[in-house]
C-alpha cells in the first residue's frame, strides 16, 4: 500500500493534515517522515538553554544546521532560545542562513534571549534576501544600515529587550545628518519595543521609511536621540494605522505630531499612556477620517472626547457620511452613560458597527445603557462586553432585543451570566450570530452551550476553555464544522 502512493499524492496528503498529526505520520516509516519533511513549510524551534562556553555555543548551531537540512521548503521559521551567549544567538542565526531552506524564507522571527550583532546580520542577509517578515529580539550595538540588504521587507519587528544598551559614543548610522535619505527601505508595517529617548541609530530608519503604512510603539519612552526625533516625522505621512502600547512617556508627542502630519491615518490605539490635552487636540484635527479607535486609558479618557468623536466625524458638513465603523474602550473608568448617550445620538454613534466596552463599570452601573446602545447603534454587528463581572442575563436579554444583526459578541470573563443569555442569544441572534466567545463565564451550563452549537444556524467560532469541553459538544462541532476551543493565539506583530 504505501508503495503505491507516489510522493507528490503523499506529500499534498501531508499539507491538509492538522499539525498535531505530525508526530504520528513520522512514525509510520523513514519515507513518511522524510517526506513529511519535504512537505513542511512552517516550522517553530525551541533550542534547549546551552552552557556560556564557546564550544557549547558552536554544538547548538551544529544540531540546528544538521536539522534545517531536513527541512528544505520551509518558507517560514521561528526560533526560540532561552538562557543564550550573544555567541550562541550570532552563531544560530548563521546557521540558518547556510540551511537549505533559507533563500526561500519569507518570514523568519529569531527570538533568541540574547542580542544578536549587526555583523551577524550583515554576513547572514545576503542568503537571507527573500525575506519579506522579520522579527528580531535585540540588536547590539543598537543598528539599523543593515535593513538596506532586505530589498522585500515589508514588515519588521524590533523588541529591544537586551539589558545592556550602547548608546555611547557616535554612530555611523546617522551619518548622513538630517538630510535627505537615501535607499529607502521597502517597509510597510513597523514594530519598536524598548525604544529609548538616547538610543541611537533611529534617525537613518525614521528617514528611510516613507512607504510606512503601519507604526507600533512598545514601552517605549522616546523616538532615539535628537536628530532622530527631528527626523520621526518622515514616516507619518503615508500611516494608516498607529499604534501606541504602553508608552505615556512619549505618547503626547507622537499624537500631537500625528495630529499635524498623519492626514491618511484611519487607525488609532493608545494603551496606557497620553494626556487629556494631546487625544483632545489629535481628535480635532484628524477624528474624522478614523474608521477604527481603540483606547485604553482609564485616567485620561473623558465624556468631552466622545463628544468631540461625534462633532469631528460630522464636521464635514450636514451631508457627510461618518467613517468611525469601530470604537473600542476598555477600563475607561471616568466615561459615563451620559456620555455613551451622547456619542450614540450622533450620526457617527449611529454608523458604529463594532462596539467593545471591555471592564468599564459604566456597563454595570447604569443598566439601562446597553438597551439604549443597542437601539441607536442600528448598524451594530460586532459587541465586547469582556470581564464585566456582574453584567447579568436581564440585562444581556434586554439588549439583545434590539440587537439582531449580531454576528460577532465576547462574554468572556462575565461571570454574572448563566444559561439565561445564550437562551436570549439563540432568540434573537441564533440566525446571525458566527463568533460567540463565553470562556471564563463559569455560570454558562455546558449543556446550554451544546444548544446552542446544536441550535444557531450560522455558528463557525466558539471559544471556550477545552477542560470544559463535553464529547457531545466536541461531536456537535465536528458536525457542523464549528471551531470549538480556547481563543486563538493573537500575533503580537
Amino acid at each position: 500500500m504505501d508503495a503505491a502512493l507516489c510522493d507528490d499524492l503523499l506529500q499534498e496528503v501531508f499539507r491538509l493534515l492538522p499539525p498535531a498529526a505530525a508526530p504520528a505520520v513520522s512514525l509510520v516509516s523513514r519515507r513518511w517522515l522524510a517526506l513529511l519533511r519535504a512537505a513542511t513549510s512552517t516550522l517553530t524551534l525551541r533550542l534547549p538553554a546551552s552552557s556560556d562556553a564557546p564550544p557549547a555555543a558552536g554544538v547548538a548551531a551544529a544540531t540546528l544546521a544538521a536539522l534545517l537540512s531536513y527541512y528544505p521548503y520551509l518558507s517560514a521559521l521561528t526560533v526560540v532560545s532561552a538562557d543564550a551567549t550573544a555567541l550562541d544567538a550570532d552563531a544560530v542565526l548563521l546557521a540558518v542562513a547556510a540551511a537549505p531552506a533559507a533563500a526561500r524564507l519569507s518570514a523568519l522571527r529569531f527570538l533568541p534571549d540574547s542580542a544578536v550583532s549587526p555583523a551577524a546580520l550583515l554576513a547572514a542577509l545576503p542568503a537571507l534576501s527573500g525575506l519579506t517578515s522579520l522579527h528580531l529580539t535585540a540588536v547590539r550595538p543598537l543598528s539599523f544600515n543593515w535593513l538596506s540588504f532586505l530589498p522585500r521587507l515589508k514588515s519588521f519587528a524590533l523588541v529591544n529587550s537586551a539589558a545592556i544598551v550602547d548608546s555611547a559614543g557616535s554612530n555611523w548610522d546617522d551619518a548622513d545628518g538630517d538630510g535627505e535619505a537615501t535607499g529607502a527601505l521597502p517597509l510597510e508595517r513597523l514594530s519598536l519595543c524598548g525604544i529609548r529617548s538616547g538610543d541611537r541609530g533611529l534617525g537613518w530608519l525614521w528617514r528611510r521609511c516613507g512607504s510606512l503604512q503601519w507604526l507600533q510603539l512598545r514601552a517605549c519612552d522616546g523616538t532615539g536621540d535628537a536628530p532622530a526625533s527631528l527626523a520621526f516625522v518622515r514616516c507619518l505621512g503615508g500611516l494608516l494605522a498607529l499604534e501606541l502600547r504602553a508608552c505615556r512617556p512619549v505618547a503626547d508627542r507622537v499624537l500631537l505630531l500625528a495630529a499635524d502630519h498623519c492626514r491618511r491615518l484611519t487607525s488609532l490605539l493608545v494603551y496606557d499612556g497620553s494626556s487629556s490635552e494631546a487625544l483632545h487636540r489629535f481628535i480635532h484635527q484628524r477624528g474624522s477620517g478614523l474608521h477604527t479607535l481603540d483606547l485604553r486609558l482609564p485616567l485620561d479618557l473623558h465624556n468631552d472626547h466622545l463628544l468631540a468623536i461625534g462633532a469631528e466625524q460630522n464636521h464635514g458638513g450636514q451631508h457627510a457620511t461618518p467613517s468611525l465603523a469601530a470604537l473600542r474602550l476598555q477600563s475607561c473608568v471616568l466615561i459615563t452613560g451620559d456620555g455613551l448617550r451622547s456619542l450614540a445620538r450622533t450620526a457617527t454613534g449611529a454608523g458604529i458597527e463594532e462596539l467593545a466596552l471591555v471592564s468599564c463599570d459604566v456597563v454595570e452601573r447604569e443598566p439601562g445603557l446597553l438597551t439604549f446602545l443597542s437601539q441607536s447603534m442600528r448598524r451594530l454587528r460586532r459587541l465586547d462586553l469582556s470581564y464585566n463581572e456582574t453584567l447579568s442575563d436581564k440585562v444581556i436579554g434586554a439588549m439583545l432585543s434590539s440587537c439582531r444583526n449580531l454576528i460577532d459578541i465576547r462574554l468572556r470573563g462575565c461571570r454574572g451570566l448563566t444559561g439565561g443569555s445564550l437562551v436570549s442569544l439563540l432568540r434573537h441572534c441564533g440566525q446571525s450570530l458566527e463568533i460567540l466567545d463565553i470562556s471564563r463565564c463559569p455560570g454558562i451550563a455546558v449543556g446550554n452551550v451544546e444548544l446552542f452549537a446544536q441550535q444557531a444556524t450560522r455558528l463557525t467560532c466558539m471559544i471556550i476553555e477545552e477542560s470544559v469541553m463535553s464529547e457531545e459538544l466536541k461531536a456537535i462541532a465536528q458536525r457542523k464544522g464549528v471551531k470549538v476551543g480556547s481563543l486563538p493565539w493573537e500575533e503580537p506583530f
